[in-house]
Parts: structure tokens; C-alpha cells; sequence
């Protein structure tokens, strides 16, 4: 505890510039949010920070782009400032009725207390576990470092690009403008500021759930008389810790026999998930222990290293090779392993990757969503313009997301139309068509600057023929909330009426579409050339069709029941919502269900389409499989599928208009073993993290508690030396040489990760995603003219490199000097023209950095000339 005591002395001023930093952004917005979200109960108070910081932040961004603003702590105060005199001015402005702040304060006090608090404690106690560990090597965080840090350091936006001398950054990096804003306004440098975003995105995505389920389940009653106010606050908290906190089924299923070693070769055959195929040679600790079933537990302080990273790779794709005496398909994982992360792995994880840092914005559009289903009114035009500020957000925060939750918002709005009565007319889906336009045309318009300049590697759509996803494997990975939401679309299903029809109907059609579009793909792939060997080269390679088409439909079988489930699921929920023959075209709501039930069908319905989707097509991308597709597609999946969940336990458990003596039966004892089984993920992974790894188990004096995590980079001498440079440079305008080496190694990139100075290249193979087509016309033969300039004797063959590329510094630093198990050390006789002809700064054991003078140019330029 002393350790804690002393941490929060030193680093506790931190935490509360944060939080009241991202209050003050929610302060600011608020009066806006009463109108803009009228129809949550709230009045979006709940979600008013992660507005404030969307809205804040966009302000700053395009003034800075626009160039009426600079990339200073003035600049970003100023335009809170003008988002806080916009609020109020619009407050005041819009049509319509404002609240009573009295009667709305006596309303909601309790979800405003409980927020406050969770926020708090939230963000206090993730910023605890990230200081107890804030290592920030392995992974991309190196990345996602120097991206923070290049914002800092860029005096004018776009920001430029600390791996790529020359050019701004070409990714989506709207989240790392907010990330670097906050540290400059805090005073700490990118290090911190990069562990601080890592809690304050736990503390804002379980806020926002608190938020958008309270909403939901406060709007639930069927007769107008609103759901208690404790049951509202104690089931938003469920959804918190439904989406920030449950893990997927690894541990419990997978992880606990795979470490102990009481299961055999069948039980892993079973499952068949990524590396998990048989149990692992041990020999007993001490410590191992044995239970009451008489079975060896193993230690999970014992367990293989990384052991819970395991977890986000339990999807096992297996390519097409034959058929066995079964009948099922059998063959090799595919080489790059399937992504299948959930939010509590990615903050366990901690990258600040462009989807961590989206997901309360995520979160955020799910709730705008419910408030275009509450008005029971056609979005204004001042709401439509702010849903498409957000979509176009999600854009810039993280690409994949934008469309999907465009989609989601027009599927709120064609639910409100079915809700008020009116199957949807033609001149409905006209309506949806036109909202789903404009809601488009305002996210490019609003960001406009960011999609000019934006390149990427995502080269069009392939077919999935090869893969299908096991449904044990989906259940590991869905586990938690397939268990909470079957019962509840039994009940749904059985309360009715049910319009069977429409929802057979709509799964067939959604099957027919996904089926059509994956195999009019196959015959553009099979007869345009530019597609054929991507989309053909495994059918090729196995003889033609006459010998693929048996496997695929093999496995189609073998492994179609995800695929079987997810229709089943999808007619359900529209079986449901959708009024049948004969239903009167009224005004009011002709249907027994309540908004809330029917918002929360539709995130079932959202949750199931969006995982569905990669069974039949995937983006295509550098990896040339679905590895990127699952990833974000259930990522989504994981945050819809937990608000409908939280939604669930509700209205089985606490809803006296539909929760009767049965439902309570199965949904409570169910609810108890889903939270003890998903909280064994964190319970052991914080364990893991924050002391096994951080190596306090053995030794709880080892380190003090911090959140600066840049000296666990790179050598001391490295660190010393390259802060040095950061405080003896002042802006933008420089380019630093150092070694260039492969990506995921912290070794190579260190001056611009630390300081986003930019350096001549990074890690290529993250540059060659970030441009697509364009990289190798922009890197050219930086990879080559890095090697000559270190390598070469003579100071007048490497100048031109220097003027070139307007070289100001160059590092020798310990990879220079030594290499690395990859890369080996430059020609030693190489650093003797640096040493003959430049001047020596920041050196701090063997690193150390050279400056090139004017003087030293001048006297290459004599030399050449002589």
C-alpha cells in the first residue's frame, strides 16, 4: 500500500487533470445534448463526455486544418471555449421546448450520482492497474506511441508522419488528436499520456454502457409508467461490466484444462481452437494443488507466458485439403491467425489502437441510435447533422466502424417507422434511403480534409469460400451472451405475436443475398485476371472446382450450424417487430412490446448480422484472408450483444410485465454462472499482468508504481539520450536518421516513437498498409540510403543522402552499435566520418547523437567540388 500511497502523491494530479479535463468537454456540451438527445430520459447527460470530446475535438481539428489554429495548449482551450458558447447559443436556438433544470435534476440524480462515481472509480482504477505495469513494448505499441507523440510535436495539423520524414501520418488518427490533446492540456509527455487514454477509454466505454442501458431500460414500460430508477442503475452497471470487464469462454473451457492437463487429445479436438491442440509436458510445481474433484490444478501463476492473449485467438481457420472418413474437412491453419478480441482483452492488452480508442464512440452511436427510436419523430434536421458528425467520427477514429453504425442508425430510424404502426411503405424506404445519404454526405463532407489524404491497403471484397466458422469456436467466443439472450428470444418467441412469415422471409432473403453476393464474387474472380489469383489461387492449387466444390459444400455442412443460428436468430427478431397481416395503419404503437424491447431485438439483430457476414465475404486486404473482417465485425458484434444482454437479465429477471416464477428460474442461476465464468478472464489476467509479468510477485520492492512506460523501450543509455534530443529540440521542422528493422520490435523506430521527430522510415510493413499503393512511389530508396549513410566511409558520398532527405541528427544508438537477433550492427568504420566531420550531442553512455552543420555540408560540397 505504501507504494500505492506514494504513487498517487506523484502521479494522482494526473489523473484528476484528466477527469476534469474530460468533464469540462462534457460541461461544455451538455445544454447541447438536452436537445440534440431529447428523447433519452437523461437527456444524454450520461454520454455528454465522449460528445464533449467528439465535438471539442472536431472543432480543434478542422481549425487546425483549415490553419486558424496551432497545435498549442491555447488553441485546443479555445475551442472548448467555442464548442461552450456554441452549446449554449444553440440551447437557446432550436426550436422546441427546454428542460426544467429543477424537475430534470429530481429526475435523474441518482443515474448523475452513480455516474460520477463509476467514472472515478473507473478511470482511477485502470490508471492503478496500467501504473502497476506500464510496459509499453510488444504488440503495435510502439505505433500507436509515436503517433500520440507526433501529434504533440506537429505545430500545424495534419500531423506529420514520425516514421515517414516528410509526410503527414495516413491512418485514421482522430483518436490520437484527442489522446495528444489531453496530455499537452495535462502537461505530461506522450508515455503517460498513452497509459492515461488506456484508462480514461475503460472509464468513458463502461460510462457510456451505463448510459445507453439505463436509457433503455428506463424507456421499457408498456403502459407509461417508467421502470424503477434502481433497477435502470443497477442493470446499466451489469451492461459496464458486461462489456468491459467479461471475458469470452477461453479460460474456463479451454485455458483451465490446457495448463492443468486434465483433459485429453479428444477434448481439444473438440473445440479445435488456435494453438490449443493438446495439453502441455509439465513437471509438477510444488505448488500445484489438487481440488476436490481429485483433479491437478496448476498454479495460474505457473502458466505459459501470454497464456491470456490466447483468448483473442480462439476462431482456428483451417484451409481446404480433403475429406475424411467422417465426412469432415480437414487441413491446415491458415498462416495468419484469426483476431477475435473483446474489450476487456484490448484494455488488458492495452495498444491504443484505432478500435480501442473508437469504442466509446461506438457506444455513443448505440445510444443516438436509441434516441432517434425515443423521439417517435423523424430526426431534426440539427439531430441528423450532429448523427452525422459522429458517423463521420467513427470514420476518423477507426474506419471500419463508420459504416457499420450508419447502418444502425438507419435501422433505428426504420424501426421507429414500424413502431408508430406503419409497415414500412415504399415511400418509407425512400425516406431511409434519403437519411442513409445525407448521414453519409455529412461524414465525408464534416471530415472531408482526412478522406483526401487518407490511402489504404483494403483493395475490394472476396467470396469466403475456404472457411466456416465452427460454432464451438463461435460459442467460446460468444459464450457468455448465447447463454443470457437464447432464453430470452424463446420467451420473446412465445410471448408473440409473431409475424413467422416476415421473419422466414427476411433469414431466407439475408441468406439469399450473403449466398449470391459470395458467389457472383467467385464468377468476377474466375474471369477477371486482376482477381483470379486472389480469389481462385486455393481452388487452382487443389485441381479446379470438380475437386473444391465437394469440400466447400462439405464444410458448409460440418460447419454451417453458426451460419443456421444466426438466420434463426435474425427471423426471430423480425418475426417479432414486424406487425402481422391485417394490423391497423394507426398513429400509435399497435404492438405488445415497448421500445426498449424492441431497440434491444434490434442490437440482437445488428449483433447477429454483423457476425454473419464474414461466413460469406471478407474485405480483402494485405493478409489476404478474414483475419481483419472478424476482428472488427465482432468486436462490434461483442458491444451489441452485451446491451442486448444486459437487456435480457432485465426483462427476465425484473420486469413484472413480462418476468414471471419461470423465466426467473432459468435467467438468474444462468446470470450467476455467466458472470462466474466470464470474470475469470479478468480476475486472472489483471493477476497475471500486474504481477506475474510485472515480476512483483517475487519481488513486490522490485519497481515503484508509474505510468510513464518510455524507459521500458529501449536501453537506459538509448532513453537518456533521445530525451535529451526532445528537450534540446524545439517543433517540427527536423528529420532524424536511425536504423530501420522489422516491425512489432521496439528497436527500430525509437527516436520518433519517443519524440515524434519524424525519422527518414519506420516500420515498413505498417507503412505499406497505411498507403496501399502509393507507398512504394513515396519510400522510395529510403530503406537503401539509411543503410549507405551508415554504412559508408567517406562523409562526401553520404551528403547527398543528408540534403536529400534534409537530415538534421542522426542516432548511434545501442541497435546502430550493436544490432539486434535480427539485424546486424553497422560497419564500425563507418561512424568515423560522423565523428571526423559532425559535432556530437545528447550522448549518454555509447548513444548518442550527431548534428549536422551547416559547415560540414560546406565542406562535403569543397570536397565533391575538388
Amino acid at each position: 500500500m505504501g507504494l500505492i500511497y506514494d504513487w498517487i502523491l506523484f502521479e494522482g494530479g494526473i489523473i484528476v487533470s484528466w477527469w476534469l479535463l474530460v468533464t469540462l468537454a462534457g460541461v461544455a456540451v451538455f445544454p447541447l445534448c438536452t436537445r440534440l438527445l431529447s428523447g433519452l430520459p437523461d437527456k444524454g447527460y450520461v454520454l455528454s463526455r465522449t460528445v464533449g470530446l467528439l465535438v471539442v475535438g472536431y472543432v480543434f481539428w478542422i481549425l487546425g486544418v483549415l490553419g486558424f489554429l496551432r497545435n498549442n495548449p491555447g488553441s485546443i482551450a479555445f475551442a472548448w471555449f467555442v464548442v461552450l458558447v456554441g452549446s449554449w447559443t444553440l440551447y437557446f436556438a432550436l426550436p422546441g421546448e427546454r428542460i426544467n433544470w429543477r424537475e430534470w435534476w429530481q429526475e435523474n440524480r441518482a443515474i448523475i450520482i452513480t455516474a460520477e462515481l463509476l467514472f472515478v472509480v473507473l478511470l482511477f482504477s485502470w490508471a492503478l492497474v496500467r501504473a502497476s505495469h506500464p510496459s509499453l513494448v510488444a504488440t503495435e505499441k510502439p505505433m500507436e506511441l509515436a503517433f500520440i507523440s507526433a501529434v504533440q510535436r506537429s505545430e500545424a495539423f495534419p500531423p506529420n508522419d514520425p516514421w515517414m520524414s516528410g509526410y503527414a501520418i495516413s491512418y485514421y488518427h482522430f483518436g490520437y488528436i484527442i489522446a495528444a490533446s489531453l496530455s499537452t492540456l495535462s502537461g505530461i509527455d506522450s508515455p503517460v499520456g498513452f497509459n492515461m487514454m488506456i484508462a480514461l477509454l475503460f472509464a468513458l466505454t463502461g460510462l457510456n454502457t451505463l448510459g445507453v442501458v439505463y436509457n433503455l431500460i428506463r424507456s421499457s414500460a408498456m403502459r407509461g409508467i417508467a421502470a424503477p430508477r434502481g433497477a435502470a442503475v443497477s442493470v446499466g452497471l451489469l451492461g459496464s461490466v458486461f462489456v468491459i470487464l467479461l471475458g469470452n469462454f477461453q479460460v474456463p473451457f479451454i485455458e483451465v484444462p490446457y495448463q492443468s492437463g486434465i483433459q485429453n487429445e479428444a477434448y481439444y479436438d473438440f473445440w479445435d481452437v488456435q494453438d490449443r491442440f493438446d495439453s502441455p509436458t509439465r513437471v509438477p510445481a510444488e505448488e500445484d494443488t489438487v481440488n476436490v474433484l481429485g483433479m491437478p490444478v496448476l498454479d495460474p501463476g505457473q502458466w505459459s507466458f501470454w497464456w491470456w492473449f490466447r483468448a483473442s485467438r480462439v476462431i482456428n481457420d483451417r484451409e481446404l485439403t480433403e475429406l475424411t472418413a467422417d465426412g469432415m474437412v480437414q487441413g491446415q491453419s491458415v498462416g495468419a491467425n484469426v483476431i477475435n478480441e473483446f474489450p476487456q482483452f484490448s484494455f488488458l492488452l492495452a495498444d491504443v489502437h484505432p478500435h480501442v480508442l473508437a469504442l466509446p464512440f461506438t457506444v455513443l452511436a448505440i445510444g443516438l441510435a436509441l434516441n432517434i427510436l425515443l423521439t417517435w419523430r423523424p430526426p431534426t434536421r440539427a439531430e441528423t447533422f450532429f448523427y452525422g458528425l459522429a458517423a463521420g467520427g467513427l470514420m476518423f477514429l477507426n474506419v471500419w466502424d463508420g459504416p457499420i453504425y450508419v447502418v444502425v442508425l438507419i435501422g433505428a430510424e426504420g424501426l421507429r417507422r414500424v413502431m408508430v404502426g406503419r409497415r414500412l411503405t415504399v415511400d418509407d424506404v425512400w425516406r431511409l434511403a434519403l437519411f442513409g445519404g445525407v448521414l453519409t454526405a455529412l461524414a465525408f463532407a464534416l471530415y472531408l480534409p482526412f478522406f483526401i489524404s487518407f490511402r489504404s491497403q483494403a483493395s475490394g471484397i472476396i467470396p469466403t469460400l475456404q472457411y466456416a466458422t465452427s460454432f464451438t469456436q463461435f460459442f467460446i467466443m460468444f459464450g457468455p451472451f448465447i447463454l443470457l439472450l437464447v432464453p430470452y428470444l424463446i420467451v420473446e418467441a412465445l410471448r408473440g405475436p409473431m409475424n413467422w412469415r416476415a421473419g422466414a422471409t427476411a433469414a431466407f432473403s439475408i441468406f439469399l443475398l450473403l449466398a449470391g453476393v459470395m458467389i457472383l464474387l467467385t464468377a468476377v474472380g474466375s474471369l477477371v485476371p486482376e482477381f483470379r489469383q486472389t480469389v481462385l489461387r486455393f481452388v487452382e492449387a487443389r485441381g479446379g472446382f470438380d475437386n473444391v466444390i465437394p469440400l466447400i459444400l462439405a464444410r458448409r455442412v460440418t460447419d454451417g450450424l453458426t451460419t443456421l443460428l444466426l438466420l434463426i436468430a435474425l427471423g426471430i427478431v423480425v418475426a417479432r417487430l414486424v406487425p402481422g397481416p391485417g394490423k391497423q395503419q394507426e398513429t400509435t404503437n399497435p404492438l405488445n412490446y415497448s421500445a426498449s424491447t424492441g431497440f434491444a431485438l434490434f442490437m440482437v439483430a445488428c449483433a447477429a448480422g454483423i457476425t454473419l457476414v464474414p461466413e460469406f465475404v471478407y474485405l480483402r486486404d494485405n493478409f489476404g484472408v478474414r483475419i481483419n473482417t472478424i476482428f472488427k465485425f465482432y468486436y462490434q458484434g461483442w458491444v451489441m450483444f452485451a446491451i442486448a444482454s444486459a437487456y435480457a437479465v432485465y426483462a427476465m429477471l425484473l420486469n413484472w410485465d413480462f418476468s414471471n416464477a419461470i423465466t426467473r428460474a432459468v435467467q438468474l442461476p444462468t446470470l450467476v454462472i455467466v458472470l462466474l465464468l466470464g470474470l475469470l478472464y479478468p480476475s486472472l489476467g489483471i493477476h497475471n499482468r500486474v504481477y506475474i509479468e510485472s515480476g512483483r510477485a517475487s519481488n513486490p520492492q522490485l519497481q515503484d508504481f508509474t505510468l510513464d512506460g518510455g524507459p521500458s523501450l529501449v536501453s537506459q543509455d538509448d532513453y537518456d539520450a533521445i530525451m535529451c534530443l526532445d528537450q534540446l529540440v524545439e517543433g517540427d521542422d527536423v528529420v532524424i536518421a536511425e536504423a530501420i528493422g522489422p516491425a512489432y520490435r521496439n528497436q527500430f523506430g525509437r527516436v520518433g516513437v519517443l519524440t515524434g521527430m519524424p525519422i527518414i522510415l519506420g516500420w515498413e510493413g505498417h507503412q505499406r498498409q497505411w498507403r496501399g499503393s502509393t507507398y512504394n512511389m513515396v519510400a522510395g530508396t529510403r530503406r537503401d540510403d539509411v543503410e549507405r549513410l551508415y554504412n559508408d566511409t567517406f562523409w562526401d558520398s553520404v551528403t547527398p543522402i543528408v540534403e536529400r532527405y534534409d537530415i538534421d541528427y542522426i542516432f548511434y544508438g545501442t541497435t546502430e552499435r550493436f544490432g539486434t537477433g535480427e539485424v546486424d550492427p553497422f560497419n564500425p568504420a563507418g561512424e568515423d566520418k560522423f565523428i571526423e566531420n559532425l559535432e556530437v550531442v545528447c550522448q549518454h553512455g555509447e548513444s548518442l547523437f550527431y548534428r549536422v552543420t551547416p559547415r560540414a555540408l560546406e565542406i562535403a560540397g569543397a570536397d565533391i567540388s575538388d
